[in-house]
C-alpha cells in the first residue's frame, strides 16, 4: 500500500519563488522555464488551504452519531483510511 505524503502549500510557494529568482538569465529556455514557473505560482494562488483540527472533528462526530462507546482510537483508523480512499480516488 502507497502512503500518500503532503507538503504545506507555503513550502512549495517558496521552493518555487526560490527556482525563480535562480533563473535570470534571459535565454528562449529559461525564460519559457521562469514563465512555467510564473504559471505554476499563478495556480496555488488559487488554491484554498484551511486548517481542520482532527481530533475535534472525531469528537463531533461520534457526539453526532451517538457513537461515544466507539474507541477513539479505532474511530480515527477507519476514517483516516476512508480519507485517504478518497484522495485516491
Amino acid at each position: 500500500m502507497s502512503t500518500i505524503q503532503y507538503i504545506p502549500k507555503f513550502a512549495l510557494v517558496d521552493e518555487m519563488e526560490r527556482k525563480k529568482l535562480n533563473h535570470v538569465d534571459l535565454t528562449e529556455f529559461n525564460s519559457g522555464y521562469k514563465n512555467a514557473i510564473l504559471d505554476v505560482l499563478s495556480f496555488l494562488d488559487t488554491l484554498e488551504v484551511k486548517e481542520v483540527d482532527f481530533d475535534e472533528e472525531i469528537e463531533k462526530c461520534l457526539k453526532q452519531h451517538h457513537m461515544l462507546a466507539v474507541g477513539k482510537k479505532d474511530f480515527t483508523a477507519i476514517a483516516k483510511h476512508f480519507f485517504e480512499l478518497g484522495l485516491k480516488a
